[in-house]
C-alpha cells in the first residue's frame, strides 16, 4: 500500500498544499510581490527524496484516531497525506538550524557600539559553547583587539547617514550561519498554527459527534494527535485530549516566527494573528 509522488504542482493531489502555500507566503521576483513557490520547492523535495519523516503512509492510514476524524470531515486522505508531509517539512525548516533574523545588523552594530562605549574594561569572549564554560572559551582584553573593534564598528555604522527605517542587512541574510534550534513545544506551536490555517482554509464546520460515534470532531486534539503522531512530542496524553498542547500554546503560543529564516522556505511567513495577539 502507499501512494503515488504529484509531478506538477497543478495536480489534484496537491489541493491543500497549494492553498495553504497561497496563505503563509507571498513570493518576491526581485522587484515585486508575486506567487510563493514554496509548493513547487516542496514538490521538488519530494521527487528527490530527501523530506524523510520518522512516519510512514501505512501507519497514517493505520491510524484510526486521525483517519476518523479525516472521514468526518470528508477530507480527502490522500490530499492530506501530502499536506502533513508539507506542514511537517515546513516546521522542521524553520525549527531546526535556522539563522535568527530578529535583529538587522545594523541593529547589533548600534548594540556593540553602546557596550564598548559603556564598558571601557570589556573582554571578548570567543566560544562555540553557549553557557561559554571556561574550556570551551577564548578570551581577551588585547587594546589592539579590541580597538580595531571598535574601528570596524564605526566604519561599518558610518555606511548609514541615518538609522534605517526598514530592516537592512549589511551582509546579505544568506551568509548568516543557521544554527539556531527551536525547542519541541515552539515547533508543536507552529505545526498547531500551519494546521489551524488549513483547517480555517477548508471551511471545516464546528462538528459534534452523533449519538453512538465515538469519533473526536475536536480540532485542537485533532492536531494534538498528528502532533504526536509526527513524534515532535513523546508525551503520549498528546494522543488522548488536547489539554497538554493548550498548556503549550499558552506558554510559547505568542512565538514569533517571522523572525526566521530557514534555509529552504525563505522568503517569511505569514501567519495570520490570533485573536488577542
Amino acid at each position: 500500500m502507499g501512494y503515488t509522488t504529484p509531478q506538477n504542482w497543478n495536480d489534484e493531489a496537491m489541493e491543500y498544499v497549494n492553498r495553504l502555500t497561497d496563505k503563509i507566503n507571498v513570493g518576491w521576483d526581485g522587484e515585486d510581490y508575486c506567487l510563493s513557490d514554496w509548493n513547487l520547492r516542496f514538490l521538488s523535495r519530494m521527487n528527490r527524496g530527501v523530506i524523510t519523516p520518522p512516519f510512514k503512509y501505512e501507519a497514517f492510514l493505520d491510524n484510526e484516531d486521525i483517519t476518523a476524524t479525516l472521514e468526518g470531515y470528508e477530507l480527502d486522505v490522500e490530499k492530506f497525506w501530502f499536506a502533513l508531509l508539507y506542514i511537517y517539512d515546513i516546521t522542521m525548516d524553520f525549527g531546526i538550524n535556522a539563522a535568527d533574523a530578529s535583529k538587522t545588523d545594523y541593529d547589533i552594530l548600534v548594540e556593540i557600539e553602546d557596550y564598548l562605549e559603556n564598558h571601557p574594561q570589556a573582554v571578548l569572549y570567543l566560544s562555540d559553547d553557549k553557557e561559554i564554560r571556561k574550556s570551551y572559551r577564548y578570551e581577551t582584553n588585547s587594546p589592539v583587539i579590541l580597538q580595531n573593534l571598535r574601528r570596524f564598528v564605526k566604519r561599518e555604522l558610518d555606511k548609514y547617514q541615518e538609522a534605517p527605517q526598514l530592516k537592512v542587512w549589511t551582509h546579505d541574510i544568506m551568509c548568516r550561519n543557521y544554527t539556531e534550534s527551536l525547542g519541541a513545544a515552539q515547533q508543536q506551536v507552529l505545526m498547531y498554527k500551519l494546521f489551524k490555517v488549513l483547517f480555517d482554509l477548508l471551511g471545516l464546520p464546528d462538528l459534534r459527534a452523533k449519538k453512538g460515534e465515538t469519533v473526536s470532531y475536536s480540532k485542537m486534539l485533532f492536531i494534538s494527535r498528528i502532533i504526536y503522531f509526527c513524534r515532535l512530542t513523546t508525551n503520549e496524553s498528546f494522543a488522548f485530549d488536547s489539554s497538554s498542547l493548550k498548556g503549550v500554546l499558552k506558554q510559547y503560543g505568542d512565538f514569533n516566527f517571522n523572525q526566521r529564516h530557514p534555509k529552504t522556505y525563505e522568503g517569511g511567513l505569514k501567519l495570520p494573528k490570533e485573536e488577542g495577539e
